[in-house]
C-alpha cells in the first residue's frame, strides 16, 4: 500500500497533555464491564481467518488505527494551538496596555505578534490538507477490518451494499447534476486533489476487496460452523466495544463539569477584578479582566470542538444498545438464518458511527472556525 505523507509530527500530544494532565487529572474510570482478553479474542479470530490471514487483517487493522489517530491528533492539536494562542494574545496585549516600561511594551508586542503568527501559521497549515476527508476513509477502514470477521457470515443479500468493502464516498457520484434547490444546499467542495491520497484510498479499497474475498471462501467451506465462531468472536468484540463507550462517556462528562466548574470560577474571578477596578487602578487587574475571560472562552471553544456534549450522549446511547444486544441471546438450536440477523444487528450498530461522522462533518472538516 502507497505511503500517505503526513507532515505532522505531534499526531495529537498537544491535546491529549491538555485533556489528561489538566481536565482529567487524578480521575479514574469506574464500574467498567469487564473486557475479553486479547487472547481469547485473537483465538477466536484465528479460528476464523486462519493464521496466515490474521496477521494481514491485524497489521492492516492497525496501520490504519494509528494513521487515522495521528490524522486526527494533527487536526485536534491545530485548534488546540490556535485556541491557546487567540487567549494568549489577548493576555499579552492586556498586559502591554497596562505595563508601564517601554522595554517590556516593546518585549510583549514582539511576544504578541509571534503569538499571531504562530496562530495564522497554524490555520494555514491546517486548512491547506484536507485531514477530514483522510480521517473519514481511514475511520471506515479501520471499523470495516475490525467487523469483517462478523461482516463474511452475514447474508449479503440483505446486507446495505457500503458493507461490501465499499465506503460511503464510493458510492455518491460525484459528477451528478444536482437540480438547483439542491446544488444550493451543497456548500463549497473541500475534496483532496492530493493524487497520493487518492492512491492511498484505491489501495485501501483493494485491501478490502481481497480480504473480502479470502475470508469468504473460508466461510462457504463450513458456513454453519464459521457462523457459529463468528458469533462467538461478535460477543467478545461487543463487549470490548461496550467497555469502550462506557468509559468514553465518563471521560466526556467529567471534562464538561470541569470546564463548566472553571467557566464559573473564571466568571467571579473576572467580576471581582472589574469591581476592584473600580476604586484601585492596578495593572493585575486589568490582566485579569482582560486576560480571564479570554482563556475562559478559549476553554469553551476546544470543549465545542470535542464535541463532549453530543459524544455523552452517542457514547452512553451506543453502550445502552450494545448491552441490549449482548442481553439478547440466540438459542443453541436456532437456524443460520435466525443467528446472521443476529450478527447483521451489530455490525450495522458497529458501523453507524461512520454514518454519523459523515452526517455530522459532511464537508466541514474535522473542526472549523468562527
Amino acid at each position: 500500500m502507497p505511503s500517505l505523507d503526513i507532515r505532522c509530527r505531534s499526531a495529537g500530544r498537544i491535546r491529549n497533555f491538555f485533556r489528561k494532565r489538566l481536565l482529567l487529572a487524578g480521575w479514574q474510570a469506574r464500574e467498567l464491564p469487564a473486557a475479553p482478553s486479547q487472547e481469547s479474542s485473537q483465538s477466536l479470530l484465528e479460528k476464523l481467518t486462519g493464521r496466515v490471514l490474521l496477521q494481514r487483517v491485524t497489521s492492516a487493522l492497525h496501520e490504519a488505527d494509528t494513521l487515522a489517530q495521528r490524522i486526527g491528533g494533527c487536526a485536534r492539536d491545530a485548534y488546540t494551538v490556535l485556541y491557546g494562542c487567540a487567549a494568549l494574545a489577548v493576555l499579552l496585549a492586556a498586559w502591554g496596555v497596562a505595563s508601564t516600561s517601554p522595554s517590556v511594551k516593546l518585549m510583549l508586542a514582539v511576544a504578541e505578534l509571534g503569538t499571531l503568527i504562530v496562530l495564522f501559521l497554524t490555520y494555514r497549515n491546517a486548512h491547506s490538507v484536507n485531514w477530514h476527508e483522510r480521517w473519514l476513509g481511514l475511520r471506515f477502514h479501520a471499523e470495516f477490518l475490525r467487523c469483517l470477521p462478523v461482516l463474511v457470515a452475514l447474508n449479503h443479500d440483505r446486507s446495505p451494499l457500503w458493507l461490501h468493502g465499499r465506503s460511503q464516498a464510493d458510492l455518491r457520484d460525484d459528477h451528478a447534476v444536482l437540480p438547483p434547490h439542491l446544488a444550493a444546499l451543497a456548500g463549497h467542495h473541500h475534496a483532496s486533489e492530493d493524487a497520493r491520497a487518492a492512491a492511498h484510498e484505491r489501495a485501501q479499497h483493494e485491501v478490502r476487496t481481497q480480504l473480502l474475498g479470502q475470508m469468504e471462501g473460508i466461510c462457504r467451506d463450513d458456513e454453519w460452523t464459521y457462523t457459529w465462531t463468528a458469533l462467538e468472536y461478535a460477543r467478545q468484540l461487543a463487549r470490548q466495544q461496550l467497555r469502550y463507550h462506557c468509559r468514553r462517556a465518563q471521560e466526556e462528562q467529567l471534562i464538561m463539569h470541569r470546564v463548566h466548574a472553571i467557566s464559573l470560577v473564571s466568571f467571579a474571578a473576572t467580576i471581582a477584578a472589574v469591581m476592584a477596578h473600580m476604586v484601585w487602578h492596578a495593572a493585575f487587574l486589568t490582566m485579569i479582566s482582560t486576560g480571564v475571560p479570554a482563556f475562559a472562552a478559549s476553554l469553551q471553544g476546544f470543549t465545542a470542538q470535542e464535541e463532549s456534549e453530543r459524544l455523552v450522549a452517542s457514547s452512553s446511547s451506543m453502550a445502552h444498545r450494545l448491552d441490549a444486544w449482548l442481553n439478547t441471546g440466540v438459542d443453541a438450536d436456532a437456524e443460520l438464518a435466525e443467528v446472521q440477523e443476529h450478527l447483521s444487528n451489530l455490525v450495522e450498530l458497529l458501523m453507524s458511527e461512520v454514518h454519523d461522522w459523515h452526517r455530522l462533518f459532511g464537508e466541514k472538516g474535522l473542526y472549523h472556525l468562527g
